[in-house]
C-alpha cells in the first residue's frame, strides 16, 4: 500500500517513475502497464493525473523546464547581476544531473521520437523555445544594465542551452581527466566573459 501524498507530490512521483521506464524502454516501446509496474500504482491512480504516455511525456519535459524557473526567480537572486543568475542556474543543472541522470538521458529519446511525429515536435519546440526565452531574457536583461556589451541575445542564449546539453555526455562517456563541474564553470565563464561590457 503506498503512502498518502498530496497531488502534486504524487504528479512528482509518477513523473520520475516515468522517466526511468522512458530511457530504459524508449517512449515508443513504453507502456501506461510499465509505469504502473514500476511505480506500483494502479492505472486509474495514473490517468487520474495525465490523460495518456504523451502527456506524460510533455509533463516531464515541463517538470524539468519549471526547476529551473524557480532557480531564477529564488528571492536571493534579486537584482543580482545576471551573469551570476546564468551561472547558478548552470550550477543547479549539475547538480539535477548527478542526482539523476535521467532528467539529460530522456532527451535524446525525445528529440528522436519528436523528429517522427510532428504534433510532439511542435510541442516539443514550444517548450524548449520557453526556455530558451529564459535565457534570451536574461542575457538582454544584462545588455540593458550595462552588463553586457551588445550582442546578438538568442545566439547567446543558444549557446547557453547547447553547453548545458553537452552534459549527456557525461553519462555516455563518462570522462575521468575533469569533472561535471569543471565543464560547468568553464564553458559558462567563456561564454560570459565573451559578452562583458568594457
Amino acid at each position: 500500500m503506498t503512502q498518502r501524498r498530496s497531488p502534486s507530490e504524487r504528479k512528482t512521483e509518477i513523473l520520475e517513475a516515468a522517466l526511468d521506464v522512458f530511457v530504459r524502454k524508449g517512449y515508443a516501446e513504453t507502456r501506461i502497464d510499465d509505469i504502473v509496474e514500476e511505480i506500483g500504482l494502479s492505472k486509474g491512480a495514473i490517468y487520474h493525473h495525465f490523460s495518456g504516455k504523451r502527456e506524460l511525456f510533455m509533463a516531464l519535459i515541463e517538470h524539468w523546464m519549471d526547476q529551473f524557473i524557480e532557480v531564477r526567480d529564488n528571492d536571493s537572486l534579486r537584482g543580482r547581476p545576471s551573469a551570476e543568475i546564468v551561472k547558478r542556474i548552470a550550477r543547479f543543472t549539475s547538480k539535477v544531473f548527478k542526482k539523476n541522470p535521467n532528467w539529460f538521458l530522456v532527451e535524446p529519446e525525445m528529440w528522436s521520437y519528436a523528429f517522427r511525429d510532428k504534433e510532439l515536435r511542435e510541442l516539443t519546440s514550444q517548450l524548449y523555445n520557453k526556455f530558451l526565452s529564459e535565457f534570451e531574457n536574461l542575457i538582454q536583461r544584462g545588455i540593458d544594465f550595462g552588463e553586457f556589451k551588445e550582442v546578438n541575445a538568442r545566439l547567446i542564449a543558444l549557446s547557453i542551452m547547447n553547453s548545458l546539453h553537452g552534459m549527456i555526455w557525461f553519462m555516455l562517456f563518462q570522462p575521468e581527466d575533469f569533472s561535471l563541474e569543471d565543464y560547468v564553470e568553464l564553458n559558462m565563464n567563456s561564454i560570459l566573459d565573451s559578452i562583458k561590457a568594457g
